[in-house]
């Protein structure tokens, strides 16, 4: 591999795990978007966690980078392995970036070829786009990246979150070009 390519089904800084959390990662579902919905569970936004009555001081969580210091974050709240669903408070308080990093990192554990994703949501206000990030994953059958909206799959904001056409999340390349994010 040349140093201009990125491998993309190999953990990087913020994506790898620590070795003793592996073991956290059996039970969940093995398609790549069945991995991103097991996220929802894991993750929670803090205006949701104000809400739900975690206290205060826990909001600092969604400065976490690391994904590793993330997921430890996560079981020192809840010891269980990632695919037991969480009550709000035993959830790590993050953003949409936690929610995309996250499963990218469990994909990326298992050799799947996946990218955390920031551009901008075109479907959450009419003729604006928000900021945001998503999960792309690399599907080998139909030979292309597949965004996902992490946190939004199954919510009405977008008709196939699991699938986002190119028009749906926008980023500073221009979709099927060889300039790529990590």
């Amino acid at each position: 591999m040349t140093d201009d390519v990125l491998d993309y089904s190999r953990p990087g800084p913020f994506t790898s795990l620590n070795s003793n959390q592996l073991r956290l990662l059996e039970g969940l579902p093995e398609d790549p978007v069945g991995v991103c919905a097991a996220v929802q569970s894991l993750v929670i936004q803090p205006a949701d966690a104000a809400a739900s009555g975690v206290p205060e001081d826990r909001i600092a969580e969604k400065n976490i980078r690391p994904v590793s210091k993330l997921i430890t974050a996560l079981t020192a709240l809840n010891p269980a392995p990632l695919h037991r669903p969480r009550t709000p408070e035993t959830r790590v308080i993050g953003t949409c970036r936690h929610f995309a990093t996250i499963a990218c990192a469990i994909l990326r554990a298992r050799g799947i070829a996946s990218r955390a994703r920031c551009g901008f949501g075109t479907y959450f206000l009419t003729g604006r786009g928000v900021d945001h990030w998503i999960t792309e994953y690399w599907d080998e059958d139909r030979h292309r990246w597949v965004r996902v909206d992490t946190e939004h799959l199954g919510k009405n904001h977008v008709d196939r979150p699991d699938d986002l056409a190119p028009s749906e999340f926008l980023t500073g390349v221009k979709p099927g070009s060889s300039i790529a994010t990590g």
